[in-house]
């Protein structure tokens, strides 16, 4: 079998686990890893046993696919770099740092793709791949309406952006996924406290239909929690994002009446990076389709940005310099 050949440009806390999967996989070798940082390229280099650059030109010829990791400020320069190439591109959340870079990014694939039809860009929204998620989104759940609760200690990465941009994004990138309807209007509510970005936000989100969702990011807080609770007719269900797990419950008639019972759903665990990559594999080879692409992640971002406009708003509102 031919072997897709992949690059993986910024090696991080995060990039390092696309180098690993990407030289453990059966479908890939890595032939590059690609890192401003020369004791860290070489490191992750000899780890996965490639070869280490401080520059994607000198190596993207040699590759079929790059895996961008590279923090969220580079997202624009790099992916185009790599689009211009015509190669397949997977970058990782969100598609860019701004709404109009992730427009720009969006309109030169579009662009790259008319030409060359085969061509994959995705973008890293693992959640989508973690086991639990599948299970839910496979299950013909309908929601009404959905609480989720994202929130961890201060990473000390991504000080670019915002929580919104940072951590937000996976979970509203979810729950259009989920819910399979446009935002009508949405409120949000956010405070800086260890950055001059927002650290903390809330969104209240109202779609077309009359269901909504609530969402809560911080990067602030002292332990790590990341749920998804969602509520449908008759049904409710729990999502653990980090145990892999999903509790769900029924309203069913019974001869004594209506109960509510368990509707237990079994998981079986895996490393939701490792699924996603996998599943770009398999989609640049021309097997599937099972990516998150760019025009849903930027509807995410478009999403993410009307969140980021409601916490200017309500910081000016509330005497705060910006």
């Amino acid at each position: 079998m031919t072997k897709l050949k992949i690059a993986v440009c910024g090696v991080g806390s995060l990039g390092q686990h696309h180098a690993r999967i990407a030289a453990a996989s059966e479908q890939t070798e890595l032939v590059a890893v690609v890192d401003t940082d020369q004791e860290r390229g070489r490191e992750i280099a000899a780890k996965y046993n490639t070869t280490w650059s401080s520059d994607l030109t000198s190596v993207i010829e040699k590759a079929d696919a790059v895996q961008v990791a590279a923090p969220t400020g580079l997202h624009l320069d790099i992916g185009k770099q790599v689009l211009e190439s015509g190669k397949h591109l997977l970058m990782e959340k969100p598609l860019a740092g701004n709404l109009e870079q992730g427009r720009v990014l969006l309109e030169l694939f579009d662009k790259v793709k008319t030409e060359k039809p085969d061509l994959i860009g995705a973008v890293g929204h693992l959640e989508r791949y973690n086991p639990a998620v599948i299970a839910l989104r496979t299950s013909g759940f309908s929601p009404r309406f959905a609480e989720a609760i994202r929130v961890s200690p201060f990473p000390m990465r991504s000080l670019e952006v915002d929580v919104v941009m940072d951590v937000m994004i996976h979970d509203l990138d979810l729950l259009l996924s989920l819910f399979k309807r446009k935002v009508k209007s949405l409120e949000a509510v956010g405070v800086p406290v260890l950055t001059q970005f927002p650290d903390i936000v809330n969104a209240r989100i109202k779609f077309e239909d009359g269901s909504f969702a609530t969402v809560t990011a911080s990067r602030v807080a002292r332990k790590k929690e990341r749920i998804l609770r969602i509520f449908g007719q008759g049904e409710y269900a729990a999502l653990d994002f980090a145990e892999q797990k999903l509790e769900r419950l029924k309203l069913i008639k019974t001869p004594e009446g209506p109960q509510v019972v368990p509707d237990t759903t079994e998981i079986a665990k895996d490393e939701p990076l490792k699924l996603e990559l996998e599943a770009f594999y398999q989609a640049c080879m021309g097997h599937s389709q099972d990516v998150v692409t760019f025009k849903e992640a930027f509807e995410a971002m478009i999403v993410a940005d009307q969140v980021q406009q409601a916490v200017a708003a309500s910081l000016l509102e509330a005497g705060f310099k910006l």
